[in-house]
């Protein structure tokens, strides 16, 4: 008896089991295709920035940041004569990274000397990209005046793509909401020709959209290498062009069909 009695619980629970399982299981879903597409607006910039940087070398750590610190004090000194200053100029801070090669001892690598580096912006917008011509003078006379106190271009890449390698000037655009915008529409527009296209082929009709995601591509998203220090500056998209700046924006929806 006690037996059929343990064996009666084991059959109801497992009935249980099945019957939460079938309750649990989704509904069919409805048949759908995904469709990605990519949205671009090129828009005039109305921000510049320079990229500069003040980098000191020593065997010591400590040599090398008393070296940098003189250095970025005489270029804040000429930037101050140059007349730029306040939210126009933007330091990062000094950065410790190894220099030169390495050397074994005693199993060990260690570098052979330090580098000591600080970042600086300067930052041009509104009236000033008006005349490229005044523009490009400002900027020669700046790399050229801050060259004589330590200051040298960054090497950080804006375009890995454009024609004359990386450039010391970044264009962009402070609000890029409404280009943002026209790029996330003009995607649309693509991703609903491809569904179109698709469900043509297939012999369907689109019936609807089951679900959307949109995402810009900024620098990081469109190539060109790791954005280092970069990120410090608060403009997503860069250029090397002043009169063509590329908002990018990414969709992707996906359809039901019958």
């Amino acid at each position: 008896m006690k037996r059929r009695c343990v064996l009666l619980l084991f059959v109801l629970t497992c009935m249980g089991r099945l019957s939460l399982s079938a309750q649990q299981s989704p509904a069919n879903p409805k048949p759908t295709i995904s469709v990605n597409a990519i949205g671009t607006v090129s828009a005039k910039a109305d921000i510049a920035i320079v990229l500069m940087t003040v980098r000191s070398t020593s065997p010591l750590a400590a040599d090398a940041l008393d070296q940098n610190n003189k250095k970025v004090e005489d270029v804040k000194a000429r930037l101050t004569a140059l007349g730029y200053k306040g939210e126009q100029v933007k330091f990062t801070g000094n950065r410790f990274a190894p220099s030169g090669g390495a050397i074994y001892y005693r199993g060990d690598q260690r570098p052979t000397g330090f580098d000591v580096y600080d970042n600086v912006y300067i930052y041009f917008d509104g009236p000033e990209l008006n005349d490229v011509t005044q523009f490009n003078k400002r900027v020669s006379s700046l790399l050229d005046e801050l060259s004589k106190v330590g200051a040298a271009p960054s090497n950080m890449p804006i375009s890995g793509s454009s024609m004359g390698g990386s450039s010391v000037v970044a264009f962009s655009v402070k609000d890029p909401g409404a280009y943002e915008k026209q790029a996330t529409l003009q995607g649309l527009d693509k991703a609903r020709l491809l569904a179109d296209e698709i469900t043509r082929r297939m012999k369907v009709q689109v019936t609807g959209i089951e679900g959307t995601s949109v995402s810009t591509m900024g620098r990081s998203g469109i190539g060109g290498g790791p954005a280092g220090p970069l990120d410090e500056v608060p403009y997503e998209y860069f250029s090397s062009s002043m009169d063509e700046v590329p908002v990018r924006v990414r969709v992707y929806v996906q359809y039901t069909y019958k």
